[in-house]
């Protein structure tokens, strides 16, 4: 029977921590992504930067196969090149906002006033026929932000964690279902009503629209992407934090005259349409299992308002920590560990749906590709910068005594929960979806609501503390589903 607890294994255990722990190189690898690359939006200068980089830094470590492959056409890239903007009257005052990613350019500095349009169908916007020529137009929203008593970052408490072990209730208020159709339904008519805006505002001529986004100083934005097919970028969109937002808002409503300066430089990159991904492998050692995979992966673009520390650099540092971990230890690995940094995630998981397509499964021909009976598993590091507490098992019982085991030498890390819940869409849904046991993991959330997609995801969000444990955590699993005697059982699809 197989046991992990062989002194071999264990000396295994230690040289893995050794690494992780006392030689880490996560800051570097953090400091070089974030920093020095920069924002990595899908097919930006800063995303194809960093798939070279990626490569280059797996080559160095000494990792196999290492490098930049296709997966399709992905359409245009977009680039921020110049963006200055500030309320001229009815005084002076930088603002906190940023360009919508694939949208247009005001071409030159401009000063503007401000109207406030308050409508939203075609009937309605008849009224401001001839009224918004060389205006920066923005609508009615305020709301009240409630004073925080609750700190904003945070770990799992014991009682938190115990929910994830527990089946969630499936009331209709519950149904995970009936969610997602209220949300999308909410979504769909807001997307409906901000387009009927946008097209009138074009045809009439207005310098830019201004959207309320984010709040204490944070900016949420991410873009159309849809217009990455499109030779024309349209008129600028700007997402402004709530506080300067409704400020403006307040002005207008009491007849005070409102003006910006602006001058925004958006362009369309067009050097390169393809999608990319970063691969590499360290090849098994069994004779019998070396051909046999697992596959652990981050997905390597963000959006472009920050500099991607949580979403995602914080998952790429990792899965390439533990790369280096598994090389520089020289542990055992009976079967081939492989690397995938996706692509154009943010734009709907393009880059691991579309590799998957190519050489796992082809979900259209409902047809196994080369890949489908090689892996084992795939470990996915997408939910930020916090420690890992436990992994999502994905409705896959027979897994339960399996990790029930790896967990062992993981108790005194804080890792011990289980959950067969599926969590959010990430890169793992593509594993899953057709059977092959596709990980994510359950981590503390930190401050994950107040950076994803926002001017704050920047390097200061990564906790590097957190993140060797992760490395050290995934590191483990990894060796142990690679000497597993068996791959890992399946679901049907």
């Amino acid at each position: 029977p197989f046991t992990l607890f062989s002194q071999v294994e264990y000396y295994d255990y230690q040289k893995i921590r050794e690494q992780g722990f006392d030689n880490s190189n996560l800051r570097e690898f953090a400091i070089e992504l974030t920093d020095a690359i920069g924002p990595r939006l899908s097919g930006s200068p800063g995303f194809y930067k960093a798939c070279n980089w990626a490569a280059k830094t797996l080559k160095n470590m000494g990792v196999d196969n290492a490098k930049v492959e296709p997966w399709g056409e992905f359409g245009y890239g977009w680039q921020m090149e110049k963006f200055y903007m500030a309320m001229s009257k009815p005084y002076y005052q930088p603002l906190i906002a940023v360009p919508r990613a694939w949208s247009g350019s005001t071409n030159e500095n401009v000063n503007s006033e401000v109207v406030m349009v308050s409508a939203f169908t075609n009937e309605q916007l008849l009224d401001y026929s001839g009224n918004l020529k060389g205006k920066v137009v923005i609508t009615p929203y305020e709301k009240d932000l409630e004073v925080s008593f609750d700190p904003i970052a945070k770990r799992f408490s014991d009682e938190e964690l115990d929910k994830y072990k527990k089946i969630p209730d499936f009331w209709p208020d519950n149904d995970p279902f009936i969610k997602e159709r209220k949300h999308l339904q909410q979504s769909a008519d807001r997307k409906e009503k901000f387009n009927t805006l946008k097209e009138f505002c074009e045809k009439e001529g207005a310098v830019a629209i201004l959207e309320n986004s984010g709040s204490f100083g944070t900016v949420f934005s991410v873009g159309n992407s849809s217009a990455r097919h499109s030779e024309e970028l349209g008129i600028p969109i700007i997402d402004m934090t709530h506080e300067h937002y409704a400020r403006m808002v307040r002005l207008i409503d009491r007849d005070v005259p409102v003006e910006l300066e602006l001058e925004i430089t958006n362009s369309l990159y067009k050097d390169s349409t393809m999608g990319y991904n970063v691969i590499g492998e360290i090849p098994g050692t069994n004779r019998k299992l070396k051909d046999e995979v697992v596959m652990i992966g981050a997905h390597l673009d963000s959006w472009h308002a920050g500099t991607g520390g949580n979403d995602n650099a914080s998952g790429v540092i990792v899965v390439l920590e533990v790369m280096r971990i598994l090389k520089a230890s020289g542990v055992k690995l009976d079967r081939t560990v492989r690397i995938a940094l996706w692509g154009n995630e943010e734009q709907g998981l393009y880059g691991s749906f579309n590799w998957v397509d190519q050489n796992v499964y082809n979900w259209e021909k409902q047809q196994k590709m080369a890949e489908y009976d090689k892996i084992s598993a795939y470990y996915n590091f997408d939910y930020g910068t916090g420690r890992i507490r436990g992994i999502f098992l994905h409705d896959n019982f027979a897994l339960k005594p399996i990790f029930t085991e790896f967990f062992k030498p993981l108790e005194d890390l804080g890792v011990e929960v289980m959950s067969l819940r599926n969590p959010g869409s990430s890169d793992h849904v593509a594993f899953n979806r057709i059977g092959i046991p596709g990980f994510a993991f359950i981590q503390d959330r930190i401050d994950y609501g107040r950076t994803y997609h926002t001017n704050m995801d920047t390097f200061e969000r990564i906790q590097l503390g957190d993140l060797k444990q992760a490395a050290v955590v995934l590191a483990t699993l990894v060796y142990q589903t690679a000497n597993y005697p068996e791959k890992l059982p399946r679901r049907e699809m």
